[in-house]
Formats: C-alpha cells, sequence, structure tokens
C-alpha cells in the first residue's frame, strides 16, 4: 500500500476552505488532506489586531507537527507564511507546492498608521456587511477568467455576509506589506530547509511588461528555493479553480518525490 502523506492546503489573502473545492476529488486516498482556515475567514471571531508572519508561519508548523510533518500547498499571500514555516520549523516541512505566491519587496511604510486603520475598518463592517457577498464575488471573478466553481461561489458570498469575514480580509490586507519585510528580514537570517519545492506561476489576462516582472520574479524565487518552476500562461491567479489538474498533478509530484 502507499505511504500515507499527510497534505495542508493553505489560501490566499481572504481565502478559506472551500477555494480547494475543485482539487478535493483529485486529492484521494493514501493522502490525507487538510484545508486550513485563518482567524475570522473561518466565521469565528477576527484576531484582536493585524496578523503576523511569524504567528502565521508558527501556526503551519503546529498542524504540520500534529501530523509527523507535512506537504504545504500555499496560494498567494499563504505561500509567504509557508515559507516562513519553513524557515523556522524546518523539520515540518516536507515539501512545498506554492500557487502564483506573492512576489516582490515591500515599499517602505510608517508602521503607526496601521493600528488606526484596522480599527477604523472593525468599526465599519457592521455597515459594510449586508454588500460583503456582492464585493466577495467582483473580487473573485476578476481573478479567474472561467465561471466561478458553484461550490465556490455560494460558500463565498454566505461566508462573506459575515463581519468576522470582512474584518478578517481587512487586517490581511493590511498586513500584506508588513509580512513582506518581515520575510525579507528573514531570509537574512535563515537558510530555506533542502525540501523538495514547485512554483506554479499565472499569467493570463495579465499585459506583457507585467507577466514579464512576476515571471522573472518566481524565478528568482524558485532559485532562491532550489525549486522546480512552471508557468501557466492561460491561468490567472486562483490557480485551483482554473487549473484544478494541474495543481493535482503538481501536488502528486511533490508526494512522489518523498518516496
Amino acid at each position: 500500500m502507499p505511504e500515507s502523506t499527510t497534505i495542508l492546503l493553505t489560501s490566499g489573502m481572504a481565502g478559506a476552505a472551500y477555494d480547494w473545492e475543485p482539487v478535493m476529488p483529485g486529492l484521494r486516498a493514501p493522502h490525507r488532506v487538510h484545508r486550513l482556515e485563518r482567524p475570522g475567514l473561518d466565521g469565528s471571531t477576527p484576531r484582536p489586531g493585524l496578523p503576523s508572519l511569524r504567528a502565521e508561519a508558527d501556526r503551519l508548523g503546529a498542524a504540520a507537527d500534529r501530523h509527523g510533518g507535512a506537504v504545504v500547498v500555499a496560494h498567494s499571500v499563504s505561500a509567504l507564511h509557508a515559507e516562513a514555516m519553513g524557515r523556522r520549523h524546518p523539520r515540518s516541512l516536507r515539501a512545498l507546492v506554492l500557487l502564483d505566491p506573492s512576489c516582490g519587496g515591500a515599499p517602505p511604510h510608517p508602521r503607526w498608521p496601521l493600528a488606526a486603520a484596522e480599527a477604523l475598518g472593525r468599526h465599519a463592517t457592521t455597515c459594510v456587511a449586508p454588500l460583503g457577498p456582492a464585493i466577495w464575488a467582483a473580487g473573485a471573478r476578476a481573478q479567474t477568467s472561467r465561471p466561478l466553481p458553484p461550490a465556490v461561489r455560494a460558500a463565498g458570498r454566505a461566508r462573506f455576509r459575515s463581519p468576522a469575514a470582512i474584518t478578517a480580509a481587512w487586517q490581511e490586507y493590511l498586513a500584506f506589506e508588513p509580512m513582506l519585510r518581515d520575510l525579507a528580514v528573514l531570509r537574512q537570517r535563515t537558510t530555506f530547509p533542502p525540501v523538495p519545492v514547485w512554483i506554479l506561476t499565472a499569467i493570463g489576462g495579465m499585459r506583457a511588461n507585467a507577466a514579464v516582472r512576476w515571471t522573472r520574479c518566481h524565478t528568482r524565487l524558485a532559485r532562491l528555493l532550489g525549486g522546480r518552476h512552471r508557468l501557466l500562461p492561460d491561468s490567472r491567479h486562483q490557480l485551483a479553480w482554473e487549473y484544478p489538474d494541474a495543481v493535482v498533478e503538481t501536488i502528486e509530484a511533490a508526494t512522489e518525490s518523498l518516496r
């Protein structure tokens, strides 16, 4: 019988477990697949403040440790969390698959307005909540060239009726640039473990210059992490919705590399 492998799926900014519905049918036994949620985005009470790179990396590390290590599949901003996890908890990470990961550096930005912006957003969510499903759907459609998967559409619209989810999404947006800066510092102080790494890049719908910059950034990231890089020129950002077969194929390659 093939060896069982634990796979942790973690979504991008303002994402949740439903993002992975299109790939779940392809991830069958003997894999043990867990879709991770973050505070607030799971419908619970959001954090008391902004998320941090360290906290998200440690959260991933703890989830992996519960299963004796795991293959982590991270989309977009959660790639920052996953790389930081590998650097902070190298024994917990068995392989890494990054789906159109956030990439690049953060411009200088004062930290003091963030607390005020977070508090303002928290107080505004009750007013915004009636528009939450429509705002979520508009953002989701901008990230795919195909109709939204029905299960994803229904779950996303339902989730973003919740003020907690809207608050959590705002918190993640505000925390993005600080996380980029923190990861740059972490890279200087640590080494990434020698685990298999795959990076999938989506450039569908981009202007030529933007596509070149995005591809080069992911090429540099692959070089930094010692990973493999694959370009999906027809896909937009939500790879798991647009090309679930390619995502499953890459996850299978990651698990096969461990045998």
